[in-house]
């Protein structure tokens, strides 16, 4: 294993925390949203990982600014949006767009069994922690592919 995988398993630890705190109490700490990021700049730094600085900083932003803008709109909480800018430091840019696209999957399966439930809104951390797991997996175990798009669709990296 390389270092950029044990960053990787290292986020995905700090994402499974958020996911056990939003499933008890339905908040998640701004504390593992910080962490997050301060994982990727470190990672940055040390070059654990493969996103450069602008990379890293492009993956923030727009994780953050797609979480805003749904958080505003009522579609996602506030920890889950900074949880998925989080997510967005560590995978970097363009990565991100792939773990967006995984987590959307994952959250229209959860949404599709809260609304067999009768519940009206779910904990999306689950969602954002297995849409990252599950982009890191196709790019670990399929080398070329950036993620599950570009594996559905056929493009390579």
């Amino acid at each position: 294993m390389t270092s950029s995988h044990w960053v990787a398993i290292a986020a995905l630890t700090l994402l499974s925390a958020g996911v056990v705190c939003d499933l008890r109490s339905r908040t998640i700490p701004d504390s593992l949203s910080v962490l997050l990021i301060a994982l990727g700049v470190v990672a940055t730094t040390m070059r654990w990982h493969e996103p450069g600085w602008l990379h890293v900083g492009g993956g923030l932003v727009v994780a953050f600014a797609l979480g805003a803008a749904l958080f505003y709109l009522g579609a996602m909480g506030g920890g889950d949006a900074k949880l998925f800018a989080g997510a967005g430091a560590v995978a970097g840019w363009p990565c991100i767009l792939e773990v967006l696209f995984a987590t959307a999957l994952c959250g229209g399966v959860l949404a599709f069994f809260a609304k067999l439930r009768g519940e009206i809104s779910l904990p999306y951390a689950p969602a954002i922690a297995a849409g990252y797991a599950i982009t890191m997996s196709v790019t670990w175990f399929l080398p070329g592919t950036y993620g599950l798009w570009h594996l559905l669709t056929g493009a390579r990296a």
